[in-house]
């Protein structure tokens, strides 16, 4: 790949780059046409030179679950699942 050929070419049309009025990125250097950078909203045209290719999104509420883990939780599915087994024995057996 020719190297020297490639940073000649502006990043965003693609055209040769002629003298004149130039633009460069101030994260990686990278020349464009003032016109061109000002058309890309003076962000870089290199994939992932620029933080965030994407809008950012507001985080909603955390969300909130049961840890099946947690002491409390394990606890009270034991209890249940005891008061369950007793129930059912205990219907069982008195018929």
């Amino acid at each position: 790949m020719d190297l020297e050929r490639l940073m000649v070419k502006c990043g965003v049309c693609l055209h040769e780059m002629a003298g004149g009025l130039l633009a460069r990125c101030p994260t990686c250097g990278t020349a464009y046409h003032r016109e061109c950078w000002e058309f890309n909203r003076r962000k870089c045209a290199v994939y992932g030179c620029w933080k965030s290719p994407f809008p950012k999104r507001r985080l909603g509420p955390p969300q909130r679950h049961a840890d099946v883990f947690n002491p409390y939780v394990l606890a009270g599915m034991i209890l249940l699942l005891l008061t369950v087994v007793a129930w059912s024995w205990y219907s069982f057996n008195s018929v």
